[in-house]
């Protein structure tokens, strides 16, 4: 039988894409390719359903704190916070902040929090010249937000083919990574982490956009 953990993942993807308003648990059951009785044993009812998939997001942030500045932790920071930009959509938000408003603020102030720390700790990264001195921290998550959403947004409305994505994508994580890295740094940053990171990164993408109609 599928664990509750992996079925709120299936879920979460399915959110993502299709919203749940127009969703019923029958419907959730068949796409997620389990039995209404196994939903049932799992979510009391669609209202529990949501509430588990926001739980997610919110675990992810807080198992992912900013901490202090240290070479050693911006690869699992940075890419971390890619991952995390990309874990939502408009629908998903749309539908959550019309059904579930509390929910909705929840988790807009728990990414809020987050963000506020991550411009923190690229000032700190920017102060002991790990990063380039000619972008604002600020300039550095808005262009990360901007280029990740605005390519998760094109493939939600079809203007971008999933593998035109992918290596947009991967081609995103390389532009960060050298673009904003002082060039005497880049020999700290682990090639089997970045590696490590992409390979989450695209999954977690594949899993969520190829449920696009």
């Amino acid at each position: 039988m599928i664990e509750r953990h992996d079925l709120v993942i299936k879920l979460n993807h399915l959110i993502l894409i299709r919203g749940f308003q127009k969703q019923s648990m029958s419907t959730f059951a068949k796409e997620a390719g389990v039995s209404r009785a196994t939903l049932y044993l799992n979510f009391k009812n669609k209202d529990d359903l949501v509430r588990a998939v926001v739980n997610r997001h919110l675990t992810f942030i807080q198992q992912h704190p900013v901490a202090e500045f240290q070479a050693a932790n911006f690869l699992p920071t940075w890419l971390n916070s890619l991952l995390l930009l990309g874990s939502t959509t408009t629908t998903f938000s749309t539908d959550l902040q019309v059904v579930y408003p509390e929910l909705a603020q929840q988790l807009q102030q728990a990414t809020k929090t987050y963000l506020a720390d991550l411009l923190a700790y690229l000032r700190q990264a920017q102060t002991a010249h790990f990063l380039v001195s000619n972008l604002t921290p600020a300039f550095m998550l808005f262009q990360a937000q901007a280029l990740v959403t605005q390519i998760l947004a094109q493939v939600q409305d079809h203007r971008l083919s999933l593998p035109t994505a992918e290596s947009y994508l991967d081609a995103t994580l390389a532009f960060q990574l050298n673009g904003l890295v002082e060039p005497h740094q880049q020999a700290q940053l682990n090639p089997d982490q970045i590696a490590r990171f992409k390979t989450t990164i695209l999954a977690e993408f594949r899993a969520t956009y190829t449920l696009i109609a």
